[in-house]
């Protein structure tokens, strides 16, 4: 999995600050100002580690991950159905932008007898740009679900997006195969949007993300 936010808040960029207004001018009631949250995403990869020598390593791979950030306000006016099941008077309104991309990073790692250490440059290559906004279908008073709109290219991204990123797995011996849990925090060195036609300091963002993630490790040699 990932959290990701913007290093800025883009909240009246996004327009969402006017959205909450013009849904409050339509009669519902804030319960709580526009807040900046954090996006949670996935991470899928594959990840090699080539070692120079006994406890140092090269590590490389490919990867898609997707970030942005959350924005949203909270009502107690609408009572609807999670997904769940459960029925809630915790509504809340959001904005997220999403960015998706396929990365290869570029790492160099040392080994300290179950744990390995890395850090570089990971390259991210854009290949989606998109803005979800939620509502609520009400037309079923007894029966209010919350749905979810997409928009896509709101804001071009840019197309390369270079990560520094420093991480940590911890090997875990199990079975046939070694178990690993990692852990990965990046930030964006060049900005994360360009676009001639974006408000504000759209074109300034940059991406701070945090991966977590389980996997399996395969070795070739003893």
């Amino acid at each position: 999995m990932t959290i990701s936010t913007f290093d800025r808040d883009l909240m009246e960029e996004y327009g969402f600050i006017e959205y909450r207004q013009a849904l409050i001018d339509n009669g519902i009631n804030a319960s709580s100002e526009a807040k900046n949250s954090v996006r949670p995403g996935a991470v899928i990869n594959i990840e090699m580690d080539v070692f120079l020598n006994e406890n140092t390593f090269i590590k490389t791979g490919v990867k898609y991950t997707n970030g942005g950030d959350s924005y949203f306000f909270k009502t107690t006016d609408i009572q609807y159905q999670r997904f769940y099941g459960l029925i809630t008077s915790d509504a809340r309104f959001k904005i997220r932008p999403r960015l998706d991309y396929i990365a290869i990073p570029i790492n160099y790692g040392k080994k300290v007898n179950d744990f390995t250490f890395y850090g570089g440059i990971t390259p991210h290559i854009n290949v989606a740009s998109a803005l979800r906004i939620n509502s609520f279908d009400a037309s079923n008073p007894n029966n209010v679900r919350e749905e979810w709109d997409r928009e896509d290219d709101v804001v071009k991204a840019t197309k390369t997006v270079y990560f520094f990123n420093l991480g940590a797995n911890y090997l875990i011996p199990a079975f046939d195969f070694d178990n690993v849990i990692s852990l990965n925090i990046g930030y964006s060195l060049n900005p994360v949007y360009d676009d001639p036609n974006a408000a504000g300091k759209i074109n300034d963002a940059r991406l701070w993300t945090i991966e977590l993630g389980y996997g399996i490790t395969i070795s070739t040699a003893d």
